[in-house]
């Protein structure tokens, strides 16, 4: 995977989160799956990690458990926001806006 593909990932990913998550809804799905599929790709135990907390955030989307789409999006969000410290240069900031994005979803759909 290039570092130009995953900052445009990440691009595409904070975009679609900036309208919501009722906006970013319709497409998660297929945004989640490409998520996967770079981040096994990376061969790391920290990304596989990402990965599989992913596959349990489309498993709750899919079953529209609130609570538990709420859980997954905080674990998302620490586990992102962790994996920022050890980014490139030009995928820190976006992983860190990433990963405040997906806690402040969390905290929405608490409230």
């Amino acid at each position: 995977m290039s570092a130009s593909t995953s900052t445009s990932q990440l691009d595409a990913t904070l975009q679609a989160l900036q309208g919501g998550l009722s906006q970013a809804a319709p497409a998660a799905g297929g945004n989640i799956d490409s998520w996967v599929s770079t981040l096994n790709g990376a061969n790391s135990p920290a990304l596989s990690a990402i990965a599989d907390e992913l596959k349990n955030l489309k498993t709750a989307i899919g079953s529209g458990d609130a609570s538990k789409i709420s859980q997954s999006l905080s674990t998302l969000g620490e586990h992102t926001t962790k994996a920022a410290g050890s980014a490139t240069e030009d995928a820190k900031d976006k992983l860190q806006q990433l990963g405040q994005t997906l806690s402040d979803a969390a905290k929405s759909l608490k409230s």
